[in-house]
């Protein structure tokens, strides 16, 4: 599994899993405000998945594999979006993770705002597609809703890059789970509900602006499950981006209450 490792090796550890479509240039502006107190390892996680399964426990076996070649202790993982679920299942099958951080993801897809006609549409053909044709600019501009209305892609040094380089790079297969089977899993098993069946702490971040997931019943539902909750104002889907400084003081203040 290829991962950053950044920071003090014997400081307090975190470990980042990106979204779908994601890298780990989603967590770069909390990486370089937290690796002088933390260490922080971002995983890769776009390879995981390549043999079609795309369920947690088949993306958390590398994981929980590579903690244990590290010999991670204490760990706090923070889990975006795709990578909620995978945040989870490591805190409830691994000894080594403390507390979870949930960030923009509800906890099944009542709260979600998918168009119904996206699971037939997205196909891996036509994401294939999509992804040799579609001209770096439209992929932006599409990208756009996954942010709060003023938010700019240059204040994130990278982003703007990333995007058009993350979309290309990400499973086909990846992402007609995400608008298809994946629902289905969740409603099977909603993500407050393995929360709530947690021993560590949980905390849930959630953009006020975000157009994926309603913001109000994502946090409602959490809180109602154990969790503690946080609303940033001014972000959409990806809080840690958009506002990472007030992103990184929250998660340093659960980390410290929950040490």
């Amino acid at each position: 599994m290829r991962f950053l490792d950044e920071g003090e090796p014997t400081a307090p550890v975190i470990v980042c899993i990106h979204g779908i479509p994601g890298s780990v240039d989603w967590f770069a502006g909390v990486a370089e405000r937290m690796t002088t107190e933390f260490r922080v390892i971002r995983v890769d996680m776009q390879e995981l998945g390549a043999d079609g399964d795309f369920g947690a426990a088949a993306r958390t076996a590398p994981l929980t594999a590579l903690f244990a070649d590290l010999e991670l202790t204490d760990v706090t993982v923070v889990g975006h979006s795709f990578g909620a679920e995978i945040a989870l299942e490591l805190a409830a099958t691994s000894s080594r993770v403390s507390r979870v951080v949930v960030v923009g993801q509800a906890p099944d897809y009542r709260a979600a705002r998918i168009p119904t006609v996206a699971k037939w549409v997205v196909r891996p053909w036509a994401v294939r597609l999509a992804q040799r044709w579609t001209p770096a600019p439209v992929i932006r501009l599409g990208g756009r809703p996954g942010f709060a209305p003023r938010f700019r892609y240059d204040s994130a040094p990278g982003l703007a890059e990333a995007l058009v380089r993350d979309f290309r790079a990400t499973l086909p297969a990846g992402l007609a789970y995400a608008v298809g089977a994946r629902a289905d899993d969740f409603a099977a098993a909603p993500l407050d509900t393995r929360a709530e069946a947690l021993a560590q702490p949980v905390l849930v971040v959630h953009g006020r602006h975000d157009h994926l997931y309603d913001s109000t019943e994502t946090l409602v539902r959490f809180a109602a499950a154990g969790a503690q909750t946080h609303l940033v104002e001014h972000a959409g889907h990806s809080p840690q981006v958009e506002q990472p400084d007030e992103f990184v003081s929250v998660l340093s203040e659960f980390i410290a209450r929950t040490r």
